[in-house]
């Protein structure tokens, strides 16, 4: 696979799986820089799935799920 201009739909997925574990940190002490870092991680993830036109979104009945942004 070389150089597309989006990135593969699955591999979003697989990104926005990776928000679950983001959650769970809610409930848990942190240092504050640790926390900060976590944070700029999500978003960083986050940043990643919008850009390529999607949201994700996690509901622990339904899982993962991923939604395309109408135009």
């Amino acid at each position: 696979m070389c150089c597309t201009d989006k990135t593969e739909k699955k591999a979003l997925f697989e990104l926005a799986k990776a928000l679950k574990h983001f959650y769970n940190l809610d409930d848990m002490k942190m240092h504050p820089g640790d926390l900060h870092t976590a944070r700029v991680a999500e978003k960083l993830v986050r940043g990643i799935i919008e850009d390529n036109g999607y949201t994700a979104s996690y509901l622990k009945r339904r899982g993962t799920r991923l939604f395309q942004f109408r135009k």
